[in-house]
């Protein structure tokens, strides 16, 4: 293997005098280090790139607002092929690249100090093109408050963080966006390469429902011994469900969405967005809605749109009650628990946990992990529980990695891999998009042992 780094563009002297002693020696911390330092350096030249194509773009007439023009098409075709990358969304890379620089200052000078990757940029910055220019900065400012909130998210977790700021400010209009998918739902096929590829979009409610059902189906089958992976039987389940049954008969779904929202967004018209499992962030009000069509009514005749949401799918709630701390962000129990990781224990979990614990990591997460391991005397309890996909799970079985807990309010796990590089990880709070101040959480855990803020969790069963 090749050493020398000669023709490196852009490593100093020091940095390749750094690689080298990495690669020359056995502990695996030197390359860890090595391999933060690089990314880091990857991320700052990103961020220079995202100047240049935002200059670009400016000098060439394009607008950050409205809609596209052919000139910023042209603009971003040519960035695409400048970049080496998929002219697949290039118009979107160079707009949110214009309102990065132009709005957020602060989070841009954190892709500048190579503490967020590209991805990571622009997984926060989707969601927040529907923001106007005054919102987005002012949600700048709360992530300059909170600093520590993207630091170790996956893709997929900091677009739900920032779905959610959007959803606290806009979230009557994307109650309305919502429905308008919904009425437009359809299915595609394409062509693929040796196959043929089917798209589909649907409510988001009967979305997360089939994906749960297949997936559960699919896990079934897995245990009974199948020998066929877990996507594979998915999408045999899918040809045969499509085939199999008449057309004018529902599918045989099992239909189980988990909807958490607080008391006073059920009840009395709050704010703070809900979350359903499996999807993310959604508007209080299309909670509420969500609700309301599926509860007991009256004999007069339900309102438009709640008919239309029970020609959907036909269900009805039931209602648990999970805790926070008082002043909480975070679940710390529920109405009853088991001794395995199964039931309610479980559930706890995967609410407390809806990402794979494992920082950065996009996975979903199906096992429930004890952090300590059982092998080596950890409880199974909800302390010394998480969840990790299946990768993650296997992952922490190597020689010389550890996790231990190193808080239980709000739960922080640390991993131990091989060398003496660590990392942290914490669930995303429950409630709010950041956690509060360490000293006040202390300060209100010392208060009282007592959860007793409810957050209402409603599901649909099984479709009757």
């Amino acid at each position: 293997m090749g050493t020398t780094f000669a023709d490196a563009p852009c490593l100093s002297e020091s940095d390749q005098s750094f690689i080298r002693a990495a690669l020359a020696d056995d502990d695996p911390t030197a390359s860890i280090i090595a391999l933060q330092k690089i990314e880091s350096q990857n991320a700052f030249l990103s961020s220079v790139q995202a100047i240049l194509t935002s200059h670009l773009d400016a000098t060439q007439g394009g607008t950050i607002g409205g809609p596209v023009t052919a000139k910023q098409r042209g603009t971003a075709h040519h960035v695409a092929m400048a970049r080496r990358r998929s002219q697949n969304a290039s118009v979107a890379y160079v707009r949110r690249m214009r309102f990065l620089i132009a709005d957020m200052p602060y989070l841009f000078s954190r892709f500048q100090q190579g503490d967020f990757s590209e991805k990571l940029i622009m997984a926060i910055l989707a969601p927040l093109e529907d923001m106007s220019q005054s919102e987005r900065r002012e949600f700048d400012r709360f992530i300059a408050s909170a600093p520590t909130m993207f630091d170790t998210a996956s893709d997929k977790e900091a677009r739900d963080i920032a779905q959610k700021a959007v959803d606290e400010v806009r979230g009557e209009n994307r109650d309305q966006d919502i429905e308008k998918k919904a009425e437009h739902r359809g299915a595609s096929f394409f062509k693929g390469k040796d196959c043929v590829r089917l798209s589909a979009s649907l409510p988001v409610e009967v979305g997360i429902a089939v994906e749960a059902s297949l997936e559960d189906e699919a896990q079934q089958l897995k245990q009974a011994g199948d020998q066929r992976p877990i996507s594979q039987i998915k999408v045999d389940l899918v040809v045969s469900r499509l085939t199999g049954h008449p057309a004018d008969k529902p599918l045989p779904i099992k239909l189980h969405v988990n909807l958490v929202m607080t008391d006073m967004s059920l009840l009395m018209d709050g704010k703070e967005p809900a979350s359903i499992q499996g999807y993310g962030s959604v508007p209080a009000e299309y909670a509420r809605r969500l609700f309301e069509a599926y509860g007991e009514v009256d004999d007069c005749s339900p309102v438009e749109e709640l008919d239309q949401l029970r020609r959907r799918i036909r269900a009805y709630p039931m209602i648990r009650r999970l805790y926070t701390l008082p002043g909480g962000q975070d679940l710390v129990a529920m109405d009853s628990k088991e001794r395995l990781f199964k039931g309610s224990l479980r559930k706890l979990l995967q609410l407390r946990d809806p990402y794979c614990r494992t920082p950065y990591c996009n996975n979903k997460p199906r096992h429930a992990d004890h952090v300590h391991q059982h092998s080596k005397g950890g409880k199974t309890c909800s302390i010394n529980g998480c969840m990790k996909c299946a990768f993650c799970n296997l992952a922490k079985e190597a020689p010389g990695w550890t996790e231990e807990v190193i808080q239980e309010n709000p739960h922080k796990i640390r991993i131990h891999p091989p060398g003496e590089v660590t990392y942290d990880s914490s669930p995303p709070p429950i409630v709010g998009l950041a956690r509060m101040d360490e000293s006040l959480t202390k300060q209100i855990q010392k208060q009282t042992r007592i959860p007793k803020d409810p957050i209402i969790i409603w599901r649909f069963p099984e479709a009757s």
